[in-house]
């Protein structure tokens, strides 16, 4: 068959899958953009999950300090008598009063870093549908890829013989 007749023999079906190439290009783009950061998220999430491992002991350990914690107001009006004889226990003293503004500190960021993981995965579903909807938008093109006659690299192109 002459070169022109292949042209405009070319079923429907092809010049239509033909038709959603750019958009199955420009979802490519926005796949290729998506994905561009998945490895970095990857390892900053095995980071944070080991990171993240510890925190029910901490949070469970933090409840302790701040159990034991509670009995430091009465103490103080105590340790305002030793206070003149003893002024080591007047810097230790101070440090204890810290342990509260520590302790919330410690959650606060904890707080973020659970938000964080919650935007992480927002994002995570939001490649994946892009993923989907590329996908689903390549099924036709195989179909009519499958059914394409394949011509041997080594084969001249037609009329080259002439």
């Amino acid at each position: 068959m002459p070169p022109l007749n292949r042209l405009f023999g070319v079923p429907a079906s092809v010049v239509s899958a033909l038709r959603v190439l750019p958009d199955i290009a420009a979802h490519t783009e926005a796949m290729v953009a998506h994905t561009a950061v998945l490895e970095r998220i990857a390892d900053s999430l095995e980071r944070v999950s080991a990171d993240t491992e510890a925190l029910p002991e901490l949070r469970a350990e933090m409840r302790r300090v701040g159990e034991a914690t509670a009995i430091l107001a009465p103490m103080d009006a105590r340790m305002a008598t030793i206070e003149s004889a003893m002024p080591v226990l007047v810097e230790v003293q101070q440090h204890l009063a810290r342990v509260p503004d520590t302790l919330a500190h410690l959650d606060a960021g904890m707080e973020r870093l659970s938000e964080q993981l919650e935007r992480m995965l927002g994002s995570l579903d939001a490649l994946s549908g892009s993923v989907d909807s590329l996908q689903e938008g390549l099924v036709p093109i195989g179909r009519i890829a499958s059914r394409w006659p394949r011509r041997s690299r080594k084969a001249e192109p037609d009329g080259a013989g002439d």
